[in-house]
This record gives C-alpha cells, sequence and structure tokens, in this order.
C-alpha cells in the first residue's frame, strides 16, 4: 500500500540520515500532516481559518501555567510545528547553515541536544517572562523551530567566531557578526513591542546554545548529569582554520596513515586530524596530549 510504502522509507530514512537530517525531515513531515489536517478540520467544520485554530491551541506554548499542567506534550511539539511555507523554509534553512557547523565541529551527536536544549530554555524565558514580570501583558502562544535555530547560531559562534560564511549579495561574513546582527533584530524587536513573545523565544533559545557550550567545555556531556564522577575539562576551540585567503578550511578527512607507520605530520596535518576527531566523536574523545596541541594551536593566532 501507498502508505506503508511512504512510511517504510521516512523510517529508513530517519534511520540512515545524520541528527540535522533527521530533524529536518521529522520537521517538514510534520509540517505536510498539519497541512493535510487543516484541510480535513476546514472541511468538517465549514470554516477556513477554524483547522488552524484548532490545531494552534493544541500544539503551541502557552503561557498559561494551568494549560501548560494539563497539556504537557506542548513542550515536545511546539519546536516542530509551524503553519506557513516561509516560516519553515527560512527556519530550514537556518538550521541547515548553522546546524552543519556545530555538527562538524562538535560531532553529530551533539546537534539534537542543541536542538532540544535551546527549544526548551526559548520556551523557558517566555514562559519567565510572562508569568512573572507580565510581559507581554497578553497570554501568548508560541510555536516554530526558530528558537533552537537560535541555538545553533550561537553555539556556532561560540565554537568558531571567526568561521567565514558567504552570503549572497553581501559576500564573506564572519560568524560572530552574523550572531550580532541577528541578535540585534530581536532586541530591536522588544524594543518596538512587536512580536514580543516570539522575540523573548529567540533570545531564550541563542541563550540556550551559548550555555550549552560552556557546559561542554567543562568537559561535561548530558549523560554525566546522571554520573557521580567529576568531569575532566575539555580544551574549547577558539578559532577555526583558516585558509590563506581568509576563508574558513573545510575540515579534511582522516589521514589515512597510522601511528604504526611513524609518519610524522605537519602542524597542519595534526591540527586537521584533531578537529576530524572532534567532528566524528565529539570534544569528549579528545587525548590530553591532543587537548595541548589543539589549545597551543588555537592560543597561537593561527
Amino acid at each position: 500500500m501507498l502508505g506503508s510504502s511512504i512510511w517504510d522509507d521516512f523510517r529508513y530514512h530517519i534511520s540512515k540520515s545524520t541528527r540535522l537530517n533527521q530533524i529536518i525531515l521529522i520537521n517538514i513531515t510534520f509540517f505536510i500532516t498539519l497541512v493535510i489536517a487543516r484541510i480535513a478540520l476546514n472541511v468538517t467544520q465549514g470554516s477556513s481559518g477554524a483547522g488552524q485554530s484548532l490545531l494552534t491551541e493544541w500544539l503551541s506554548l502557552h503561557t498559561d501555567p494551568t494549560y501548560l499542567i494539563t497539556h504537557p506534550w506542548i513542550l515536545a511539539t511546539h519546536m516542530f510545528t509551524h503553519f506557513g511555507l516561509w516560516h519553515i523554509l527560512w527556519n530550514m534553512l537556518m538550521l541547515y547553515w548553522f546546524g552543519n557547523i556545530v555538527g562538524d565541529l562538535l560531532g553529530d551527536k551533539m546537534v539534537w541536544p542543541v536542538y532540544i536544549v535551546s527549544g526548551l530554555t526559548g520556551a523557558l524565558v517566555i514562559f519567565i517572562f510572562s508569568n512573572l514580570f507580565n510581559y507581554p501583558s497578553a497570554e501568548v502562544m508560541a510555536y516554530g523551530a526558530s528558537a533552537a535555530v537560535m541555538g545553533f547560531v550561537l553555539a556556532a559562534t561560540m565554537i568558531a567566531p571567526d568561521y567565514v560564511m558567504h552570503l549572497l549579495l553581501i559576500g564573506e561574513v564572519r560568524l560572530k557578526y552574523v550572531a550580532i546582527v541577528v541578535i540585534l533584530i530581536d532586541l530591536v524587536g522588544l524594543a518596538e513591542n512587536s512580536n514580543t513573545g516570539g522575540h523573548l523565544g529567540h533570545i531564550g533559545g541563542a541563550l540556550g546554545g551559548v550555555l550549552f557550550i560552556l557546559y561542554i567545555r567543562q568537559g561535561w556531556s548530558l549523560h554525566d548529569l546522571f554520573q557521580k564522577k567529576p568531569p575532566t575539562k575539555i580544551i574549547p576551540i577558539r578559532k577555526p582554520v583558516m585558509s590563506p585567503s581568509g576563508s574558513a578550511k573545510p575540515i579534511s578527512s582522516l589521514s589515512k596513515k597510522s601511528a604504526s607507520e611513524e609518519t610524522v605530520l605537519s602542524p597542519q596535518e595534526e591540527i586537521d586530524r584533531i578537529l576530524d576527531k572532534i567532528r566524528i566523536k565529539g570534544l569528549g574523545s579528545l587525548t590530553e596530549e591532543e587537548k595541548k596541541k589543539l589549545d597551543q594551536f588555537s592560543g597561537s593566532g593561527h
């Protein structure tokens, strides 16, 4: 049957994809499902807007504490819910750009934690400001992956602030300046009292990305939250590897030369090897010697 065939394809691609592609695929699938559900609800309820109103009510984050207690699933569903085509398109493009940077430098296994942590901190900031400071004064319903995306923007900036992006019509721009601009846009939105809940969520998501990187820079992982042993400190990455032209150099493949061959690697080849190891296994996989080499390279200003 067509339905079972599509479901089998979905499960296959989810199981074989990178974590970033999994998140994007789930968001797109959820969006298509909501489109079909909205059409069905509009037809059955005889109103062109009834479908979205009902789904927004059931899937979005609410700032009413009572509603949150009785509908706990909204903490998860709100960060995968999109109703507008441009809304999901822009969020997925941003997620793809910055998620790839985070995945390359921290390792693929860190992508889901950044997404979830940033999405939840975005929700937390909205909830706190609404209930403790009555800002915004009216009840807010928030949805979309924007807060999680902002987490990736700031996480990527924390890891590699001098990473060079090539922006259409602008040219080469360092990542730290991109982060400054997107944060400034949200601050201006708050000053103008426009989409206050959304901008608060974005700032909360950005905060989540920053806190996540600070957390793992101490050598911790989410698994360590349930362990009693003290964490091992890990040296952070301060700068990306830059090519002579000033653009960020892509991480090369792992060297095929084994240690048993006793081949001496150049400093650049050694750094490439260490960065590849981070990309595949994460920061926690580095040995003490590799941490020292990475620290020496980062501190040398190369």
